[in-house]
């Protein structure tokens, strides 16, 4: 485990650092971040993103960008040159996309790591990668909180080539050397986010549009939902841990189970509809 808080110096400050996936939804929070603390970012941005940058717009003109594909080797190998940490989020993250496109999936989310891990092979900086993998290589899990060492049960075409992602970091830190640590965090929510297949925005959206949340399944399913920012802290504390967090894993999350029944009711709470409408499971 490592403790995730920002340093009381400004460790960040001067830092050359590479994000793919910079222009995504915790991607986005992460580049406005290390640009608040003054780091030099270099970011992947795919041309043709149909996200677009709205969700950076108010960085432009503070972070170079790098136009190109996290499938390409010549746009990664520019990305990760003389840098000194990398920042690797860029994937399908969508399951349901991922099972109608696995072919996709997993060039994105298993050759693209592959395309960034050869960069830093090549990169004679030694950065530091942080991978971004998830709690879905472990499966159903076994016993809950899942820890780092619960078993790599991966299900659905998305587990699958984010789990191909999460070892490659491990085997080319065991062969080459390459200084990687990896984080799997639980389900993150907060502003930014615009995919809709996933609960949070999904009940927001309904309920704005005056319709209860639609449960599927019977509401009893239980996730860890984290703050956004939360997330980010995570993820840039197991780059400053850098020393101890090298080679490692680390599961990020509250350890504060959630239905989905109890989401839906919060959310209707929230938005002043109590007692107003009741969710259809």
């Amino acid at each position: 485990m490592i403790e995730c808080y920002f340093m009381k110096e400004n460790f960040w400050e001067g830092r050359k650092v590479s994000i793919t996936g910079a222009n995504g939804f915790i991607g986005s929070w992460l580049t406005e971040t290390l640009s608040e603390k003054g780091a030099y970012l270099t970011i992947l941005i795919k041309k043709d993103s149909p996200i677009g940058t709205d969700s950076i717009k108010h960085l432009m003109g503070k972070v170079k960008i790098v136009y190109g594909n996290i499938k390409d080797s010549s746009s990664v190998e520019k990305l990760v040159k003389d840098k000194e940490f990398v920042f690797h989020l860029a994937a399908v993250t969508q399951v349901i996309y991922a099972k109608n496109n696995p072919r996709e999936a997993f060039e994105v989310n298993a050759n693209g790591t592959l395309n960034v891990l050869e960069a830093l092979r090549k990169n004679k900086e030694n950065a530091f990668l942080v991978f971004a993998s998830t709690d879905k290589v472990y499966g159903e899990p076994k016993q809950l909180p899942i820890t780092e060492d619960h078993p790599l049960l991966s299900k659905s075409p998305y587990d699958a080539a984010k789990l191909a992602a999460d070892r490659l970091v491990h085997s080319y830190h065991l062969t080459y050397g390459i200084n990687s640590g990896i984080v799997r965090w639980s389900n993150t929510i907060g502003g930014r986010d615009s995919n809709f297949l996933r609960v949070v925005p999904d009940f927001i959206n309904s309920v704005i549009k005056q319709t209860p949340p639609t449960i599927r399944g019977n509401g009893k399913h239980i996730r860890d939902y984290m703050y956004v920012l939360d997330s980010v802290n995570g993820i840039m504390s197991v780059g400053e841990k850098g020393k101890v967090s090298n080679g490692d894993v680390f599961n990020i999350g509250t350890e504060k189970p959630t239905s989905v029944l109890e989401l839906a009711n919060l959310i209707i709470k929230l938005m002043g509809k109590e007692g107003k409408m009741r969710p259809v499971v």
